[in-house]
């Protein structure tokens, strides 16, 4: 398209994650970017084509802000004006009345070519604007919101039932993750998979594995401590290991403290000195510390594409991943990693040995072909031309 589009990217609040950070300086170069929501700090982007219309915290400063918006719509289109107090009435609180005025207010007066939504959970509160002001929607599909969200909160199900068939276009980070979603409604042709890029440090920093050769077996996962991460089961597994006479040592790179359950697993499986807590650390700790480990380990129950087996692997780590979400669509059995079933700790500790046998030069090729995988699929470029091309083609469509 010659003329650049206005492309809102809506996740709540300014400055957002670091994948959508990019998303946006991305687009930007392109396109013009709307960002809408809550600033939480200063932020300044290079781009003159991304600008930020935030809605203040303070209730004061919202009441202003939001005086002279409402003035600027009534001047440019009093009936989209009415349209939106209607549809805000509907609330039965004053306060959410008031509160979704001033979110949606914004969005009707600058009115996007496209609302980018970024967590689908907040879908039924934003599809007004399709369907009221004619602004085609993109919903983003990730992990929690997808994968368990509906399941555990049955008003969460019924309203992607309701809402999902209307959506423009839906960007999933994984094909399994699509799939998931067309069983809320979600039309097969609706839905794009694109996957999240990896930072380019990442590929800059591989180098070849180290091997086990009879040594301790260092193991490390990194991520928060949350049932669906299945730390229980990379427990149970450590601990088949020790029984079958193997050193090892595995540590978790994240939480601030053990929770309790995991905690007393340790204690009662006599781990307490094979398990170690890292805190949470940045990117260029983490690529080196990374580095002393032989190994990955990811026994999640649930995810879109883990990101940290995605640097893992761009790193040249090897990986040993449950068969959860959309992992085998990047941990490919003796291509790219090993690939064991959700919640078989027995598979996982066999994994684990296979990797510790696998002859050195093997071993590197596994890890070498993981690395130019997630190279050649997971490339920052690609990506967001492909968002591009979804933004024009529900434009032009």
């Amino acid at each position: 398209m010659g003329t650049r589009l206005k492309i809102a990217v809506l996740s709540g609040t300014i400055p957002s994650t670091t994948f959508i950070e990019h998303l946006i300086k991305g687009v930007s170069q392109t396109h013009e970017v709307l960002l809408f929501g809550v600033q939480t700090k200063p932020v300044a982007y290079d781009s003159k084509y991304v600008k930020i219309y935030d809605t203040p915290k303070s209730h004061v400063k919202n009441a202003i802000v939001s005086s002279g918006r409402l003035l600027q719509l009534v001047l440019k289109s009093p009936k989209n004006a009415v349209k939106l107090y209607r549809h805000t009435s509907q609330f039965k609180k004053r306060y959410e009345r008031w509160v979704w005025f001033t979110k949606l207010l914004p969005i009707v007066l600058y009115k996007p070519d496209v609302l980018h939504i970024q967590w689908a959970k907040d879908v039924a509160y934003y599809t007004v604007l399709q369907e009221a002001f004619g602004v085609p929607i993109v919903v983003s599909l990730r992990g929690a919101h997808i994968n368990y969200t509906p399941i555990v909160d049955l008003r969460i199900a019924t309203i992607y039932k309701q809402e999902f068939p209307k959506i423009k276009a839906f960007h999933a980070v994984s094909k399994a993750i699509g799939d998931e979603a067309r069983r809320y409604g979600a039309k097969a042709t609706a839905i794009h998979t694109i996957y999240s890029p990896i930072p380019p440090f990442f590929f800059e920093h591989y180098k070849p594995c180290n091997t086990v050769q009879n040594k301790t077996i260092r193991l490390v996962s990194v991520g928060r401590f949350h049932w669906i991460k299945g730390y229980e089961t990379a427990l149970d597994a450590i601990a088949l290991l020790k029984d079958k006479g193997y050193h090892i040592h595995y540590t978790i790179i994240g939480p601030d403290e053990f929770t309790e359950p995991i905690l007393f697993q340790c204690h009662q499986l006599k781990l307490v000195d094979d398990v170690a807590l890292v805190g949470a650390m940045s990117q260029t700790e983490l690529i080196p510390f990374l580095q002393q480990f032989h190994g990955m380990l990811l026994p999640s129950l649930k995810e879109g594409i883990a990101n940290v087996v995605l640097e893992a692997m761009a790193l040249g780590l090897p990986v040993v991943s449950t068969d959860c979400g959309g992992m085998a669509e990047v941990v490919i059995p003796n291509e790219t990693g090993w690939l064991v079933p959700v919640r078989d700790a027995e598979a996982m500790a066999d994994a684990v040995i296979a990797l510790s046998v696998t002859p050195k030069l093997e071993l590197h090729e596994i890890t070498k072909r993981a690395h130019e995988f997630v190279k050649s699929e997971f490339n920052a470029e690609d990506s967001i031309s492909k968002f591009v091309r979804l933004y024009e083609g529900v434009v032009g469509g």
